[in-house]
């Protein structure tokens, strides 16, 4: 259920010009290590802005 979901991180990507539903092209990356840690990326296809997080596994769990 969503109250057992934890927030990992967030990150915007700002800068996308105003355009129709549907037009803006953003690309995102989801990439997981061997050691747990997550690599989060996104980049309008049309500006070439981008954005990125790196989330790791250093904070304890309840």
């Amino acid at each position: 259920m969503t109250k057992d979901n934890n927030l990992l991180g967030k990150f915007e990507l700002t800068g996308i010009p105003p355009a129709p539903r549907g037009v803006p092209q953003i690309e995102v990356t989801f990439d997981i290590d061997a050691n747990g840690i997550l690599n989060v990326s996104a980049v309008d296809k049309s500006t070439g802005k981008e954005n990125k997080i790196t989330i790791t596994n250093d904070k304890g769990k309840e």
